[in-house]
């Protein structure tokens, strides 16, 4: 028997943060490839299968633990399970994930505890030393994980397998990543039978807007950019390979008639980099009229969104479209290999706003090269984009993510120390507790900046457009349809808040023990 677990999640109880779990779909596809390869398994998801449940996190005062407690969850793993699959996706989720991991050791000593996701990709060594885990699987895990099964089962060496690190004879052994899947069709679709589906759907616990029941989907997997923040080159490498559009149409269609969603979530790291493949997806979509929304609230690339695509995105049901411009800078741009001409963006921008798009823009101060000039240029730049209509931007502090250039760089130079603290400070986004990495500018420098650009964008929005601004509230407030991310996180700061408040007033603390 195969355990496959998803750990509990955490909230911020921070005015301005707003993280939303979501179904995890890395471990949604490994429990379709083992079911297509016949594999007995189950799957405990301890953030879904209590998402109404918080307790107090002994490590942050200011988080709260969302699911299952520690005993319910190593409870719930059936007694003949002999392999336990636990993923990591996020660095800030590790302090919890290793004590999930420690909690299942006290009850199965003798299990083969496996790892995965992005955060033990970046760093192998580190999460196999700081565990008990006795296997990682790094990058791409479906063919890696079923290599890794097959090798256990017939008592193969782990260090012939391509895409694992593992511990021997008291040292690790990593054998590097495995080749990318080229023919990604042939990848089942994520097992959603398995998890807890319906309890995130009919909460709304995924990454875009409210616009009704919503499911995640992927279109394609890596990135073929190389920017010096991302840690995607070192889980993915730059090999950038699409779904057909028929594929993914046909996973639109099967969930809409087995789950009854109406809107999907796009959680590809770049969607739209190929004009002919967009053009077809478009047109699938269009033709099999599945009467749907869909939406790119992880970002996307401007260049092809000439009158043409935006034209086709929008009669396919895409509604939102998020663009990553990072900085104003042409400087910082260079320095942190961002690919990106502003104007061919403002351009794609102004297109996209005329046809009737809801625009988000994400933008990061605070790199180790920043500068009061560059902060200067990237505050025109989001005057400029509050003048042209766009409806959000989301202004994050830099965080160096374990795996990208500019996180090694700070580790080989003493300016970073994996720890917890580390780990956890990468939710302080939007905090004053985080540290500011650019030589140039203080930590609270770059709090106040980051608080002025979202007053100077929020305002000039509202001053230009104060209908749209009270129509969005209202209908968010009245329906719960969310057409920006100011409505979101007004239902998130005005109701959410209060009632996880409310449960964590009256939880035990032994919610969860560290």
């Amino acid at each position: 028997m195969i355990t496959l677990i998803h750990p509990p999640g955490l909230k911020a109880l921070g005015p301005l943060q707003n993280h939303v779990p979501n179904p995890p779909i890395g471990l949604a596809y490994i429990a379709a490839v083992l079911k297509e390869a016949g594999r007995p398994y189950c799957v405990i998801d301890a953030t879904g299968e209590a998402l109404d449940a918080v307790g107090p996190y002994d490590l942050r005062d200011d988080f709260v633990v969302q699911g299952l407690t520690m005993e319910e969850l190593v409870e719930r793993i059936p007694e003949d399970t002999k392999i336990i699959g636990v993923g990591c996706m996020f660095s800030f989720y590790w302090p919890i994930t290793r004590l999930v991991i420690e909690n299942i050791r006290a009850r199965f000593p003798d299990a083969l505890i496996v790892i995965g996701g992005e955060h033990v990709t970046a760093l192998p060594e580190f999460s196999l030393g700081d565990s008990p885990a006795d296997v990682a699987v790094l990058g791409e895990g479906e063919e890696t994980f079923l290599a890794l099964l097959n090798a256990w089962d017939t008592e193969q060496p782990l260090a012939d397998v391509p895409g694992l690190a593992f511990k021997h004879k008291g040292e690790i052994v990593n054998t590097g990543l495995s080749a990318r899947t080229r023919d990604i069709d042939s990848i089942p679709f994520p097992d959603w039978d398995s998890f807890p589906i319906e309890e995130y759907i009919s909460r709304h616990q995924t990454n875009g807007l409210n616009m009704g029941r919503s499911m995640p989907i992927l279109t394609t997997r890596g990135c073929p950019y190389r920017c010096t923040f991302c840690s995607s080159p070192d889980m993915w490498t730059t090999r950038y390979v699409q779904h057909s559009p028929k594929r993914v149409v046909d996973e639109m269609a099967l969930y809409v008639k087995k789950y009854n969603v109406t809107n999907f979530d796009s959680q590809d790291l770049t969607a739209i980099v190929k004009r002919s493949w967009s053009i077809q997806l478009c047109e699938e979509l269009i033709s099999r009229d599945l009467n749907i929304t869909w939406q790119m609230p992880t970002g996307t690339r401007s260049e092809v969104f000439d009158e043409e695509v935006v034209d086709l995105l929008y009669r396919s049901g895409c509604r939102l479209l998020s663009f990553a411009p990072e900085s104003g800078s042409p400087e910082i741009l260079r320095e942190i290999k961002k690919q990106i001409d502003l104007d061919n963006l403002f351009k794609g921008i102004r297109g996209a706003l005329r046809r009737g798009f809801k625009i988000s823009c994400f933008v990061v101060i605070g790199l180790p090269m920043e500068c009061p000039d560059a902060l200067k240029m990237t505050m025109g730049m989001i005057r400029k984009f509050a003048m042209m209509g766009v409806h959000d931007v989301t202004v994050n502090k830099f965080v160096p993510y374990p795996g990208s250039v500019i996180f090694q760089k700070l580790l080989a130079e003493g300016k970073v120390q994996l720890s917890d603290e580390f780990f956890l400070s990468t939710m302080d986004l939007y905090t004053k507790n985080s540290p500011s990495f650019a030589d140039a500018i203080a930590p609270k420098s770059l709090y106040r900046t980051m608080l002025l650009m979202f007053f100077n964008f929020y305002i000039i929005s509202f001053l230009l457009r104060p209908f749209r601004v009270i129509r969005v509230l209202w209908l968010a407030v009245t329906t719960g349809i969310e057409e920006t991310k100011y409505a979101k996180w007004f239902i998130y700061r005005f109701f959410s808040r209060r009632k996880w408040r409310q449960s964590l007033a009256t939880s035990s603390s032994k919610h969860i023990s560290t």
